[in-house]
């Protein structure tokens, strides 16, 4: 009875380490990003520009995390050189147009590098879990 209870309690505490592994939100990486209304998100940058140009005021946006596939809307590229007049007119005529399909496409690449990476890190884990159960109860029946 003695080493069926001790194989019935690793198995346990393995299942209850897959069931914790498994659970939402594990392995899940996030980005920063800015937001006033919890559904449009910008970079630390557009929220710098945005002050400067006075379209918010420094305590308008919060910081948030969100998934790595959000889209977060970057800084313009506003020429330094122009007048402030012209560069609120020029942002607000990028801020109602949709992104094109190739900041779309360059943005989800550069933030999708790895997509996998969690869950191959936490196969690694489990498999090292696995070998080391199964090496606890090979050396306790060799005893």
């Amino acid at each position: 009875m003695g080493k069926s209870n001790k194989r019935i309690r690793a198995v346990i505490v393995l299942f209850i380490l897959l069931a914790l592994l498994a659970a939402p939100g594990f392995g899940m990486e996030n980005k920063t990003a800015y937001t006033r209304d919890g559904i449009q998100y910008i970079s630390k940058e557009r929220v710098d520009e945005n002050i400067r140009y006075e379209y918010a005021k420094p305590g308008d946006y919060r910081e948030v995390q969100v998934p790595l596939d959000t889209i977060v809307v970057g800084a313009s590229t506003i020429p330094e050189n122009i007048s402030m007049q012209e560069g609120k007119k020029e942002t607000a005529i990028e801020d109602n147009s949709p992104l094109s399909s190739n900041q779309t496409a360059s943005a989800s690449a550069s933030e999708n590098k790895y997509p996998y990476a969690s869950l191959f890190i936490g196969l690694l884990v489990i498999g090292g879990l696995v070998l080391f159960v199964a090496s606890v109860f090979s050396g306790r029946d060799r005893q």
